[in-house]
C-alpha cells in the first residue's frame, strides 16, 4: 500500500490508535519503522535519528511487535516466552507474563510455565495465544509497542483483558495500535484514521465521533451507536 502525505509525531510514552478499513495502509506504517520495507521519500526518527542510521538488529530491539498470528512453537510457555529475549532470568519471564495477563491462567495448568502448548499453541485459546506473544514481545523491554490487529481474532471478554494488558503496559514506553475494530483504541491519547494510504482525520476517539466524519461512521457501523 502507497503511503503518502503521510506526517505523525507521537510523544515518547504515549500511546496513539490507527485505524482503517483493510488496504488503508495501517500494517505498512509498522513494516516501515521495522524497516521491513523502506521509505522511497522523507524520513522516519526515533528521537534525533533517522532510523536509517541505526542498524537492523539494535532498532528491531528497541520495538515489540504483537501480530494478528501468534507465532507459537511446540515447547513450553517459558521457552515460548524466552524467544523474545533469551538472556531473560525466570523472575523476569513471570513479570512479562503477569503484565500481559497470562499469569492466572498459566496458574491453572498442570505444568503451569513448563506446560507443553503444541505446534502453534495449539492446546490454548487463541486469546491465550495472544496473551503469550503479548509476553514475549514484553520480555525485550521495548521502548516501542506495536499491536498489528492484535485482537481482530478474539472474542469480546478476551478483548478486553488484551484492553487492559493495554493500558499497564504502555506505562514507560510508546504504543501503537493498529486495529479495525475500533473498540480496541478508543482509549488511545491520539488516533490517526487514514484511507487508502493517506490520513484522513485525528484526534481522540470523543472528538473524531463529534466530527461525524469517516471514524464516527466506522464507529456507529461496528457499534450502533450514534
Amino acid at each position: 500500500r502507497l503511503i503518502k502525505n503521510f506526517n505523525l509525531e507521537i510523544p515518547f510514552g504515549s500511546s496513539i490508535g490507527i485505524v482503517g478499513d483493510t488496504g488503508s495502509g495501517k500494517t505498512t506504517i509498522a513494516k516501515l519503522l521495522l524497516r521491513l520495507y523502506e521509505p522511497q521519500k522523507g524520513k522516519i526518527k526515533i528521537g534525533n535519528f533517522n532510523i536509517k542510521d541505526i542498524e537492523i538488529k539494535s532498532l528491531r530491539n528497541k520495538i515489540g511487535i504483537v501480530t494478528q498470528e501468534s507465532f507459537l512453537f511446540n515447547s513450553s510457555i517459558y521457552k515460548n516466552i524466552l524467544y523474545g529475549s533469551e538472556y531473560s532470568s525466570f523472575e523476569e519471564i513471570k513479570s512479562a507474563a503477569n503484565e500481559s495477563q497470562s499469569v492466572e491462567f498459566i496458574n491453572k495448568l498442570q505444568d503451569k510455565f513448563e506446560t507443553i502448548i503444541g505446534e502453534r499453541g495449539q492446546t490454548l485459546s487463541g486469546g491465550q495465544k495472544q496473551r503469550i506473544a503479548i509476553a514475549r514481545a514484553l520480555i525485550k523491554k521495548p521502548d516501542i509497542l506495536i499491536f498489528d490487529e492484535a485482537t481482530s481474532s478474539v472474542d469480546n471478554k478476551t478483548e478486553q483483558l488484551i484492553q487492559k494488558s493495554f493500558f499497564d503496559i504502555k506505562k514507560n514506553r510508546t504504543s501503537i495500535i493498529i486495529a479495525h475494530r475500533l473498540s480496541t483504541i478508543r482509549n488511545a491519547e491520539e488516533i490517526v484514521s487514514m484511507v487508502d494510504g493517506a490520513v484522513v482525520e485525528r484526534g481522540t476517539h470523543e472528538e473524531l465521533v463529534a466530527s461525524k466524519g469517516v471514524y464516527a461512521s466506522q464507529w456507529r457501523i461496528q457499534t450502533g451507536e450514534n
